[in-house]
This record gives structure tokens, sequence and C-alpha cells, in this order.
């Protein structure tokens, strides 16, 4: 489809030209739901075969081979990938999206990255004559399908508001602030998310070293004070470990830890909570947990301290 052809966004109707580079477990239902909501979509992955399956079942949605194809034919584009150095390829390499991008084109990172590292992206991209807003999201691969995301987007208002229509197709938005609060808030909310991680973990493995039942203990968490919506969407990974698919890698949640710790220290906040995190975090992915999900602390804590043959901890004379 030649570039031409490509709706522009008339009076806020949802014809915008969408470009989606990076469908992993998160990218692929987000992209679909803006398929679903009206969007041209224009997808790239790294594994082909992704793209050519969302392009099958999901109506609207054009697979390009490169991000560079992507960026020709559409207007808005977003970015979900997995780290700081793949959305550098994706945006500044050789078949960029910088590259093919059209004239007024915004563009819309959505991969938790540091705030340095968005601000630097930002300039990149402006240099170039666009504008980038950064724009992760908190949820789980369960609320990316259901398109009840929460967008926390950081930019200008005009640039914010242009983007708006879509971000919205994946579920609500806020404007948290200019360029690189998108990033430093994802890293905030991401804090409290592995203090949770950890608190489930060590909760869970008491309760069960006590004689109480797993799936019963955790029907008390998830009716009590400490049900926040992270509790009732991790249940599963939490009670039945190893046999759901891995939503989020636990070498991913100690890179991410890392880059909370980093901003920490560049502005001086106490996070011994989140170094203890880290600690446990990487002693679980040098135990092999690394691409179990984030929720396999719990199991690194069983395994770390097995249960004595009477059922309950042995205690000291």
């Amino acid at each position: 489809m030649p570039a031409s052809d490509v709706a522009p966004l008339v009076d806020g109707a949802t014809r915008l030209a969408v470009g989606f580079v990076g469908l992993g477990v998160m990218g692929w239902p987000m992209a679909a739901n803006i398929a679903l909501a009206g969007f041209p979509v224009f997808v790239h992955n790294r594994t082909r075969e992704r793209a050519d399956e969302l392009a099958t079942s999901s109506e609207g949605v054009t697979v390009c081979a490169s991000p560079a194809e992507v960026a020709a034919f559409a207007e808005v584009i977003l970015t979900m990938l997995a780290d700081g150095r793949a959305v550098d390829d994706v945006y500044l390499g050789e078949l960029g999206l910088l590259v093919g991008a059209r004239p007024g084109a915004m563009f819309v990172d959505m991969s938790t990255i540091g705030p340095e590292h968005a601000a630097a992206l930002g300039a990149r991209v402006q240099e170039a004559g666009f504008e980038l807003v950064d724009a992760p999201v908190s949820g789980s691969v369960a609320t990316a399908k259901s398109a009840t995301l929460l967008v926390m987007a950081g930019g200008s208002e005009d640039a914010v508001a242009r983007v708006r229509p879509v971000l919205e197709a994946m579920g609500s938005m806020m404007h948290v602030g200019p360029s690189g609060s998108g990033a430093t808030m994802k890293l905030a909310v991401n804090t409290v998310v592995y203090g949770l991680n950890q608190s489930i973990s060590e909760a869970l493995v008491l309760a069960e070293r006590s004689g109480l039942d797993r799936r019963l203990t955790y029907e008390v968490f998830a009716n009590s004070a400490v049900g926040a919506p992270f509790v009732h969407y991790r249940r599963t990974a939490f009670e039945r470990p190893g046999e759901v698919p891995v939503a989020f890698r636990a070498e991913l949640a100690s890179r991410d830890l890392r880059l909370i710790l980093e901003l920490g220290a560049k502005v001086g906040a106490d996070l011994r909570q989140a170094e203890t995190n880290l600690e446990v975090l990487d002693q679980a992915v040098d135990a092999g947990f690394g691409n179990a999900d984030v929720s396999a602390v719990a199991s690194f804590l069983r395994d770390k301290n097995p249960v004595p043959p009477s059922g309950m901890p042995e205690r000291g004379g």
C-alpha cells in the first residue's frame, strides 16, 4: 500500500494510520486492540511469524519488512520493545524508524527504559524533525488483551493530545508531565510492583511452611486488605508455578530494578526495599529462574530452604 493511500486523521475519526513495532506478549494484544478500534495498523516484529499471525487474526493489519517501512506508511508509530538496546536499534538503525518517517509523524515509545535514555532518544527524534512521547503502561497480559491498561504519557500537551486517540484504544491514559515523565512514572509504579511480588512470594512460603494450603492462602490475600490488582491478575502464576505462560521474565524484572536504583541514586531517594528485591531476584536468576516468570521468586524461596520431612520448620535447640 503506498503511503499516499493511508487515510489521515479527520475530525478525530479513527482513520489515523498507526505503526506498531514489537509484538511480544504485551505488544501483540496492544496492536490487536488498536486495529479493533478501527485504525489501519502497520506492524513489524523481529520474528516475522508473530506479525504474520497477527495480520491473519486481525482485520486491518499489514505486515512490514522493517521499522523504516512501518514509518513510511504510518502517522503515529508506537514501539513496545524489550530494552534500551532494542529501542535504539529500531529508531536509529540502518532500517530504523527515523529513516523512513513521513513528515509530521509522531513517535510513541512504550518500552520500559530509564528517563535519561528516554530524554536522549527524544532529542535524537527531535533532531530528525519529529516528536517523541514516552508512554509506558501499567498492567498485565490480561489487561492488555482487555484494553484496560493504564498508559502513562510524558510529552508536550500538543503531542500527547495528537496521540491520545491511539493510546486510548489500549485503555485509559494519564498525561503525567513533560518528556521523560512517562519513563519516570513507570519506574515508580514498578518499584511498588516488585515490592508486591517479593511480599507475596515471602508470605506464601511463610503460610505454606506453617501448614496452610497455598490456594486457600491466596484466596485470603485476594479478598483481604492487600488484594491489589497485581495480586488478582498474577494469581494463577503464584498458585500454579511453571504451569502458565510466562508473562514477564525474572531477568527483565532484574533489569527494571537496576533502572529504578539508578534513578534513585541520581535523585537521592532511599530505596532499600528495592535493593532487597533486586538482591533476591539476582539470586533467583543465578539459580536458573531467569527465563521464568517473575512470580518464580516464590519458587526460588521454596527451593532455597526446602521444607523438612515433618512439614514444619526445624527449630534450634
